[in-house]
């Protein structure tokens, strides 16, 4: 089905992708938590690694693929935890893609991680509100929720930023 879209070498380069994503994804569960609600969220840089070198679409499919994947993995497939991230995930893929759509050439691959981020953890919240909790009070952690994701964002937007330089001069989607 994905053949007439991709070429077998595009498919393999998004596979890797994606696996490199999970490998990420199931470490980071491994690891304690500061708190429940906090991820450093490192399997998005997969999602920012398919973004900058393949395309949105591209990205989009990566990052559908490894919250699944890896909702299956850890066993939360079709858990309120999978509809949470895998909606907060797209939301903030396709933010990020929007932005560097439309502002690549003024922004780093760090914003945009930035960005994504915060989209994250606000349509978490949306999400939370609406699927589990259905109480406004909800909203009060946000604050909480924005300096981690300052940090997880420019953490993961730095390893996304080396790791992307790395693979420029592959020209590893280029074919």
């Amino acid at each position: 089905m994905l053949m007439p879209f991709f070429s077998a070498r595009k498919i393999a380069q998004l596979a890797l992708l994606t696996g490199f994503g999970l490998i990420l994804f199931i470490f980071e569960n491994m690891l304690p938590r500061p708190l429940p609600w906090i991820k450093l969220g490192t399997a998005q840089i997969a999602s920012l690694l398919a973004l900058y070198l393949a395309g949105w679409r591209e990205a989009l499919l990566v990052t559908v693929a490894r919250v699944v994947l890896g909702s299956l993995i850890i066993g939360v497939l079709a858990a309120p935890t999978f509809y949470l991230s895998l909606g907060a995930g797209l939301t903030a893929i396709l933010a990020m893609s929007l932005l560097q759509a439309l502002w690549g050439d003024r922004i780093s691959i760090i914003g945009v991680s930035l960005c994504g981020a915060m989209i994250h953890n606000i349509a978490q919240l949306i999400l939370a509100y609406w699927l589990v909790v259905q109480s406004r009070q909800i909203f009060y952690l946000l604050p909480l929720l924005t300096l981690p994701a300052v940090f997880t964002g420019l953490v993961i937007g730095l390893c996304s930023y080396f790791l992307l330089e790395r693979a420029k001069p592959l020209a590893w989607f280029k074919s």
